[in-house]
């Protein structure tokens, strides 16, 4: 059977492994595809938190294992601030693309009508 600090490194490759595939998603503008590799990490980031709470299992990780840990915390951190901005910029061009179409509704009746008139004048 597995001790606690076996399972942590078993799920922290399969973490690593999800934050880099998500990386790549995140890089190449798949946004959808990259926040569902999220959800699947979520798991295993609950299990890891999980693992660590136990007695004593914190408090004797291996330095290596704490610096894996350390490394995806802050690559978290880096990609949340990363998809704020995304999201903030998306914010931004969906606001101008409403305000367009509000424009675009208020222009419509004023080329509707002289277009209508104009061809039923020359007919």
């Amino acid at each position: 059977m597995e001790t606690s600090h076996q399972t942590i490194s078993r799920l922290l490759t399969a973490l690593e492994t999800l934050t880099r595939e998500e990386e790549y998603l995140f890089d190449n503008a798949l946004y959808v595809e990259s926040t569902a590799v999220q959800q699947r990490a979520m798991p295993l980031v609950r299990k890891i938190a999980e693992l660590l709470v136990g007695p004593n299992v914190a408090q004797t990780l291996a330095p290596e294992m704490q610096v894996r840990i350390q490394t995806l915390l802050q690559n978290r951190r880096t990609h949340y601030d990363r998809l704020s901005a995304q999201l903030e910029v998306t914010r931004m061009e969906l606001e101008k693309i409403n305000a367009a179409q509000v424009r675009a509704r208020k222009l419509r009746p004023a080329y509707r009508t002289p277009a209508l008139v104009s061809f039923v004048s020359e007919a």
